[in-house]
């Protein structure tokens, strides 16, 4: 065991005096670094980190939407009401159902603009069927390929996670 452990130590210092010879260049971590471009940068990130739990939290409340339209369905009919569902949307977003005959809709619009979050939960033959997508604007028509509802052209389809955590 001893032997190994001097292998190791001197295995790293020969990395470290490897590392001297070549000068390779030891860069501070980027949240120490000064001036504009850096301030970018870390804007940049602060910015892709809001939109990601921005979309994490949309994505919570449409999954537990569709879910709980598709429960609802079964039982009488879908509802326009989040409380009904046991929902609530983002602080940071509004919410706006629509409802029309065998079909409900969920848009969740954040405050700063950017991207929007919509749900379909949609009855066919007796069938409901959701989908929830991301986008910008407003949503267009959803089309129906096969027996899967399909986002607006432009609009991304989003992973809903059921309650277990898997898709």
């Amino acid at each position: 065991m001893p032997i190994a452990l001097r292998v190791s130590v001197v295995s790293l210092l020969g990395l470290l005096g490897l590392a001297g010879l070549v000068q390779l260049p030891l860069v501070p971590p980027l949240a120490t670094r000064t001036g504009a471009a850096t301030d970018r940068v870390l804007a940049d990130l602060a910015s892709q980190e809001a939109q990601q739990d921005a979309r994490a939290r949309a994505n919570a409340v449409l999954g537990r939407f569709v879910g709980g339209e598709i429960t609802r369905y079964f039982w009488g009919g879908f509802t326009g009401y989040l409380d009904v569902l046991g929902l609530e949307p983002p602080e940071d977003m509004q919410a706006r159902i629509s409802e029309a005959p065998q079909q409900v809709q969920l848009l969740l619009i954040p405050r700063d603009g950017g991207e929007r979050y919509v749900a379909l939960v949609q009855a066919e033959d007796g069938i409901p069927r959701g989908v929830a997508c991301s986008g910008t604007g407003s949503p267009g028509r959803f089309e129906r390929r096969g027996d899967q509802l399909q986002c607006p052209r432009g609009w991304r389809p989003l992973e809903l996670r059921s309650a277990g955590g898997r898709a």
